[in-house]
């Protein structure tokens, strides 16, 4: 089984947990209900298997859920069964699909960034510059911008997570040869900050040895309370999963904390370094 859909498995497993725990009832219980064994719930919940929308329809009706919530899981489910022969063929790599599940399914995100804008807030125009190279066609590149533009919709959907962007200030100041293209992007992560869910904190200069130094990463947080943290370097990206090898990188974030400036202050500095950009 691919890895995203593995991951896909889960954050429904725990989404169906969640619901049962809300309803008061137990795995036994929901069981006997259904006409099935305890070991076929539990196996729901912890993302062995993925209910079919039958299934999935006769446990909202035990819980009570209705309405957008119940459209909501069947969609999921749906995508679940239907999407995996799509995620085999490699219309996606394997490392983005389970990036994007990661997304979907966290319930919070921490992205460090020390020489980029955010995937999950660059503009158009700045993807286009960070993701272009000479041997990438103009349709290739066009479709990663794509891609990438529709990811950022995890930050508006219905019950978005809570989303926390550390960026160091050199990032801010890095242009990549166009000063409008970057003075575009650094207005729109003022736009963006301004979503409820969303913190952009800026780690400035002045702060000597950033913590952040140890290279870019993002950390995703499921509704169980278990981070994934994602850590990329050119073209190359790993998962860790392991609580021992994760901690280190929320160690980070606790620092990041303390050390980086306040969204005032972060907005502040954004908007003067945006000011002081000149079309070239």
């Amino acid at each position: 089984m691919k890895q995203a859909e593995r991951l896909r498995q889960v954050g429904i497993g725990l989404q169906l947990k969640n619901l049962r725990k809300k309803s008061g009832m137990t795995t036994r219980s929901v069981a006997s209900a259904l006409g099935v064994s305890s070991a076929t719930i539990n196996r729901n919940e912890q993302g062995q298997r993925v209910p079919d929308r039958e299934e999935a329809s006769a446990l909202c009706a035990l819980y009570g859920v209705t309405g957008e919530e119940k459209r909501e899981l069947i969609e999921r489910i749906g995508e679940t069964s239907e999407t995996a022969s799509w995620l085999a063929t490699g219309h996606l790599p394997d490392q983005l699909a389970s990036l994007m599940v990661l997304e979907r399914e966290a319930v919070a995100i921490t992205d460090v960034q020390v020489a980029l804008i955010p995937g999950l807030v660059q503009t158009a125009d700045y993807a286009r510059l960070v993701l272009g190279s000479p041997a990438a066609g103009d349709e290739d590149l066009e479709r990663r911008v794509s891609t990438r533009l529709g990811r950022q919709a995890v930050l508006s959907r219905p019950s978005a997570p809570e989303v926390s962007f550390f960026i160091e200030e050199g990032a801010l100041h890095r242009t990549l040869g166009n000063s409008r293209v970057m003075r575009e992007q650094l207005d729109h992560l003022l736009t963006v900050q301004r979503r409820d869910n969303v913190s952009v904190r800026v780690i400035p200069a002045r702060a000597g040895k950033s913590p952040a130094q140890g290279g870019p990463f993002s950390m995703y947080g499921l509704a169980d309370g278990n981070p994934y943290v994602f850590v990329e370097a050119r073209s190359l990206g790993v998962f860790i999963t392991e609580a021992t090898d994760v901690e280190p990188f929320v160690k980070v974030c606790r620092t990041l904390e303390s050390c980086a400036l306040e969204e005032p202050a972060s907005n502040e500095l954004i908007k003067e370094i945006a000011e002081g950009l000149t079309d070239e």
